[in-house]
């Protein structure tokens, strides 16, 4: 795959250069939350712990771009019928097809683990593969899908708040909900899951609608958002450790720092790739056209290697690994997918978006 250089060119009508960026940049911190182990990084010193912080739940980023190229793409020509046709048929049956084989593994061969057998009284083969399909639990990542397709299913909701000029009224409030349940627990609750990114997705809708009183307020303050984000890794690192603190939706504990943390992240990030809207960078460009098939691929090549290699040395480096690692490891999966993407194209053309989402 050869890099295209940067170029200036004229954005296409309606077409944002900042935000097709983003989506390249969300993918990368999307499958780096898969590839730390393969990297050997073991999150153990205070700095790690921090990186680690900052790394973790890219999945904010990309619901907050969702949200924002719903009333950016859609709102102006929407037809809810055509939505969700199309959310169906490109991205829950893909989900379906790519899942399917590992259901079956599951099913059968697969004794470790045996996911489905620690949930109550799921005995027979129906009632286990719904299981699957319903936590999106078959492969890593893919518990996304089914608190998607709820998200996609509440479009009418939002542009009703939308017209009504309300979607900070109801996304303020569930954003505190959100820092208070957390993420689900292994992320097998899909309506937990559907609470914690309900309130990024509508700030995305607001920011899209409010873009030209935003990205001003942004630009102007995004090194202060940049600190505090910071600071808030490193006060999470200090009083909560690393990662995402995924619990039961009522079982009360520490706030999500997180959370915040990845919206004030989302903002500098859109005030920074805003003084570039002109250029188009090649590389991000392909990335964001590819995003949500290496969203769908990626999976296939992480899942299995942390199965089998609890703490993988294929390069001898469990133990030794840290972000920069991390990033290598994860360029390379990206690289795997990109091209099995590809393949997947030349092969089908326009019926793999029936397998891959592209």
């Amino acid at each position: 795959m050869q890099q295209e250089k940067a170029s200036e060119k004229p954005a296409k009508k309606g077409f944002l250069n900042s935000i097709n960026h983003f989506r390249g940049i969300a993918i990368i911190f999307i499958v780096m939350a898969h590839c730390y182990r393969p990297a050997g990084w073991e999150i153990e010193t205070f700095a790690d712990k921090a990186w680690f912080n900052l790394m973790m739940n890219g999945t904010v980023f990309f619901v907050f771009i969702s949200g924002f190229l719903f009333h950016h793409v859609f709102y102006h020509r929407w037809d809810y019928e055509k939505y969700m046709r199309n959310k169906t048929k490109y991205v829950f049956v893909p989900y379906l097809i790519l899942s399917l084989p590992w259901i079956i593994w599951h099913l059968t061969a697969g004794n470790s683990p045996d996911l489905h057998g620690q949930y109550a009284s799921i005995e027979d083969v129906t009632s286990a593969a719904t299981w699957y399909v319903v936590t999106g639990r078959a492969l890593t990542a893919y518990w996304y899908i089914p608190m998607g397709m709820m998200l996609f299913a509440l479009s009418p909701w939002v542009m009703d708040l939308i017209k009504k000029k309300s979607l900070l009224t109801v996304a303020i409030p569930l954003f505190v909900v959100a820092m208070i349940i957390h993420r689900p627990i292994s992320n097998l609750n899909a309506i937990q899951s559907l609470f914690y990114f309900l309130p990024v997705y509508l700030f995305g809708v607001w920011s899209s609608e409010n873009r030209d009183k935003l990205f001003p307020f942004i630009d102007k303050f995004w090194g202060l958002m940049l600190l505090a984000a910071v600071a808030l890794a490193i006060g999470q690192a200090h009083f909560f450790g690393a990662g995402v603190l995924n619990k039961g939706a009522f079982e009360l504990t520490v706030p999500d720092l997180m959370l915040p943390q990845k919206i004030l992240l989302t903002l500098v990030l859109l005030a920074l790739l805003n003084k570039f809207e002109h250029i188009q960078v090649g590389f991000l460009q392909k990335l964001a056209d590819v995003s949500f098939a290496i969203y769908f691929i990626h999976p296939w090549i992480t899942t299995p290697w942390w199965m089998i290699y609890d703490s993988p040395d294929l390069a001898g480096l469990a133990g030794k690994g840290n972000i920069l690692t991390t990033l290598v490891v994860t360029m390379i999966v990206i690289a795997i997918s990109y091209a099995i993407a590809l393949i997947f194209k030349k092969l089908l053309d326009k019926k793999s978006r029936y397998i891959i989402g592209w």
